[in-house]
């Protein structure tokens, strides 16, 4: 790595520019000001907000934590892995607040019936067999860009049982299309918007982050 500083901020204009820029046009399109449901204290606005925040602060989060890890091994010499776990998982997590604006701004695309029941259970079960996949072949730590601290993660053989025969990227195709899954069931606007955003983000956070840091990572292999 010839400037560690140039990798950092490599493909990151991209990335969040584009992810920003998404969140920007999601904005455009929702319409809750009139959506007078409230739960926990938070109206439907607030609610779509939250959905929406939550994955940028998420992949804003993975990037600095693998970036300066693979340059200057800053999270190792400060929170640790277990630091840098702990939070990737209370901010997956936290993706689930979602599942709250299915309910308080329900049918406001269209009044959900036993077909959109059904085509949700469709594109539900793939997402599903994939979380199944990862914990029984490829790990949960593994998932969380354990590569990017541990060599012994580098020397695995890429996974190819379960869904990653199907397909390597496998948690970006399936299991982050759940949201569509209970957009479908709910006829929520928003959880659309919402589920559009977080499935185009995630594919920009790995071309434009997780790909460029496979070629560091896995150099010998490629």
């Amino acid at each position: 790595m010839e400037n560690k500083l140039n990798f950092f901020f490599k493909g990151q204009i991209w990335h969040l520019g584009g992810t920003i820029i998404l969140f920007y046009i999601g904005f455009q399109f929702v319409d809750l000001e009139s959506n007078t449901n409230i739960f926990f204290g938070f109206n439907a606005l607030n609610w779509f907000l939250i959905a929406m925040s939550i994955p940028l602060i998420h992949q804003i989060y993975v990037w600095i934590c693998w970036r300066s890890e693979l340059c200057w091994k800053s999270v190792t010499n400060t929170i640790g892995f277990k630091g840098y776990v702990i939070l990737f998982f209370i901010l997956i997590i936290s993706r689930l607040s979602a599942i709250v604006l299915c309910f308080v701004d329900y049918g406001s695309l269209y009044k959900p019936n036993l077909i959109a029941w059904i085509f949700s259970i469709i594109i539900f079960i793939p997402g599903a067999y994939t979380m199944y996949s990862v914990k029984k072949y490829f790990g949960f730590l593994r998932a969380a860009g354990a590569d990017h601290f541990y060599t012994k993660y580098r020397d695995m053989p890429f996974e190819k049982r379960g869904i990653f025969k199907w397909t390597p990227n496998a948690m970006y195709v399936f299991a982050i299309g759940i949201p569509f899954a209970f957009a479908t069931s709910t006829g929520s606007k928003s959880m659309f918007i919402v589920a559009i955003y977080t499935y185009i983000s995630i594919w920009l956070h790995y071309y434009f982050t997780e790909k460029e840091d496979f070629k560091i990572i896995y150099r010998k292999k490629l």
